[in-house]
């Protein structure tokens, strides 16, 4: 018997050893390579299929500042706003794949974005519900001629043909609905006559993404219309192949390494900091995220990459992983005294800004990216200098309903839940030589806020349990059982054979 308890003990070691090595050892390198092998895009592969259609629609959120004192503005009065939706959009996103490269490392695509609006989701609010919001149109095309000395001259015409141009305007607001502003479009320039037509033929040749030509020659703005179809930016992204830490980064766009939007450094050839693409498109991030780290977005709406700071380990829906979010460097740390004047464009004459042509700390001036003079902030201003908040009634900002975020899993790089919030502004004030904004005090005007975002279906989650996690929690199980149970079956033995030559032999007597 005390020869079997060793055995029985050295076996226990040996069982415990492999519950080791495996838990240590072989199952995180099985999983390292399976990871690996499944986040590489290839042609056919699953992960493929994933990367050209999103397995389920992102969400698109929208709320829009309905403006309460319209007239009173007009006659100088600080603006008071209510912030009204969710308006939810499904937005659907499909690639239209052009090509590898060669050694099958990039891959170049066009992306086509479908927005449905989604009515359950955003009851009790509808697509009809009228709303009076910033005549972001109007207010665009004067700030860009007083902007730019040659076209001087137009603003003085353009005064005396706003009623053509514009729909006999009564003042910087809009009454329209919810379904015209952000897609359909708000028309103007209706049969227009003599100068009034050339300014309109001139608004239409100016390229704006936001304003679209009518089938009966009118044009119409919209908030998002550009953005709902096909799309026409060629995007080239590491396929993780020879190196799966940076599948799905941006490694060109429009057959460029980098942005030509920003303000360049003195030399000559050399990409600013302001212009440099990082990052995925946030759909998804590279695998196997380590805690305290950080990781970029790039997003073509902004024309910037954005960086996203390691938070807190998360759970979601049974899920574990790592939850990031956006620094305060955002948009609050920008300047010389920051290294990255470059974003400070400086096109807005007569606003409210700091001596050195910067904007004040939480805002952002997207002239040069969107072709228009619209301002980025969180929503609701959070974290904006408070010489912008303080000429607005009805923001209520709040850290957890407006600041970007997502969730993801960490070793996979697959994100679970999140939201990229952002607030379109745009400066309201006093325009020489227009009378309808002669009573104007200066204010950022907010006009509306989106979040884009994601959160995991039960599909899915189901889907990602049985692929990966209930996996994942076997080997753990096998890890701990070989190790817990073949020491404790080793330390049983051992006791036993202690005990068993601890006691005195019998002595029998014939």
């Amino acid at each position: 018997m005390l020869h079997w308890s060793l055995i029985v003990s050295a076996l226990g070691v040996i069982v415990g050893i492999l519950g080791a090595y495996c838990g240590w050892s072989l199952f995180p390198n099985m999983i390292h390579k399976k990871v690996e092998q499944s986040v590489v895009i290839q042609d056919g592969s699953e992960q493929y299929k994933r990367f050209v259609k999103l397995p389920q629609p992102l969400s698109f959120k929208v709320y829009i500042f309905n403006v309460t004192n319209p007239e009173m503005i007009q006659h100088g009065a600080i603006p008071i706003v209510e912030e009204i939706g969710p308006y939810v959009y499904k937005q659907y996103r499909q690639k239209k794949v052009k090509h590898f490269s060669r050694d099958g490392s990039k891959i170049s695509y066009v992306q086509n974005v479908h927005f449905d609006f989604d009515e359950d989701a955003s009851a009790p609010y509808t697509q009809n519900d009228r709303i009076v919001a910033l005549n972001m149109h109007m207010n665009s095309v004067l700030q860009i001629g007083e902007n730019d000395p040659g076209l001087a001259l137009l603003l003085v015409h353009l005064n005396a043909n706003l009623k053509a141009v514009f729909n006999d305007p009564r003042s910087m607001f809009v009454h329209t609905s919810v379904r015209e502003y952000l897609f359909d479009g708000v028309r103007f320039c209706i049969n227009p006559q003599g100068i009034a037509k050339a300014i309109c033929n001139q608004i239409k040749e100016s390229g704006s993404k936001t304003i679209r030509e009518q089938s009966d020659g009118s044009l119409a703005f919209s908030f998002f219309g550009h953005k709902n179809g096909s799309g026409h930016d060629v995007y080239e992204v590491h396929t993780g192949k020879g190196d799966p830490m940076k599948v799905l980064e941006i490694q060109k766009l429009d057959d460029s390494h980098n942005l030509h939007v920003w303000l360049n450094g003195s030399n000559e050839g050399e990409a600013s900091v302001c212009n440099q693409i990082n990052g995925t498109d946030a759909s998804s991030y590279p695998p196997f995220r380590q805690r305290g780290d950080s990781m970029y977005i790039f997003s073509a709406d902004i024309c910037r990459s954005v960086e996203l700071f390691y938070q807190s380990d998360i759970q979601y829906q049974g899920i574990p992983g790592f939850r990031y979010s956006i620094g305060e460097n955002f948009i609050n740390d920008i300047g010389p005294e920051h290294d990255n004047e470059c974003f400070c464009v400086d096109k807005l004459a007569n606003v409210i800004k700091r001596k050195n042509g910067c904007l004040y700390a939480g805002a952002l001036d997207l002239t040069t990216c969107l072709d228009a003079p619209v301002i980025l902030t969180l929503p609701h201003m959070l974290g904006a200098s408070n010489e912008y908040r303080k000429m607005i009634r009805g923001l209520k900002p709040d850290a957890k309903k407006h600041q970007t975020f997502v969730d993801v899993q960490s070793l996979t790089g697959t994100p679970l839940r999140g939201g990229k919030r952002v607030q379109f502004n745009m400066f309201l004030k006093s325009i020489n030589r227009i009378v309808i904004t002669e009573n104007l005090t200066t204010v950022l005007m907010p006009a509306l806020w989106v979040e884009e975002g994601i959160q995991l279906n039960g599909e899915m989650v189901k889907f990602f349990k049985q692929r990966l996690i209930n996996k994942l929690k076997t080997l753990h199980i096998v890890h701990w059982a070989g190790l817990c149970g073949g020491m404790g079956v080793a330390v049983l033995g051992l006791i036993y054979y202690v005990f068993q030559r601890g006691r005195p032999e019998k002595v029998f007597v014939k």
